[in-house]
């Protein structure tokens, strides 16, 4: 009976278990930059325990003209936006995101990468977030050129 009792209070938990993100493997050039740890808090990200970016999150945002439910911002902390997206579901209830890279003034895509935490640890696994809270552009135009879906 304990051991039911014990599974029955295990399920629930494993039910909330947090998705994995696997990231692309896009086989850019590595540098000694690489961070080793990226975290997350509301309003910041964090590369080797060191604050390099702040987040911004709106929701029901006019842009261009269109209102758009969920809108978010990555900031470097010379205040200078890198990164802005539209989170929003598809025809088919799926959410999607289009990101605005600013740096290279591009518009980006992709079906596997929704939001924040996607791009970020897509960026850094794949050698365009350095450890000192710099971005290696030659890698961000390749991984842009590599894996955006926006046509």
């Amino acid at each position: 009976m304990k051991r039911i009792f014990a599974i029955i209070l295990l399920i629930p938990a494993l039910s909330f278990a947090q998705k994995s993100i696997e990231t692309l493997k896009l086989d850019l050039p590595k540098n000694t930059l690489e961070p080793k740890q990226v975290n997350f808090s509301t309003d910041a990200i964090f590369l080797d325990e060191k604050k390099c970016f702040n987040y911004i999150k709106k929701n029901d945002v006019v842009i261009d003209g269109v209102k758009v439910p969920n809108y978010f911002e990555i900031i470097n902390l010379d205040n200078i936006v890198l990164f802005s997206g539209v989170i929003r579901k598809n025809e088919s209830g799926n959410f999607e995101s289009k990101i605005k890279f600013h740096p290279i003034d591009k518009l980006y895509k992709n079906s596997k990468i929704i939001g924040r935490n996607d791009l970020i640890l897509n960026l850094s696994s794949n050698h365009v977030l350095n450890n000192d809270c710099s971005l290696n552009m030659e890698n961000l135009r390749l991984f842009y050129e590599k894996s955006n879906e926006n046509n």
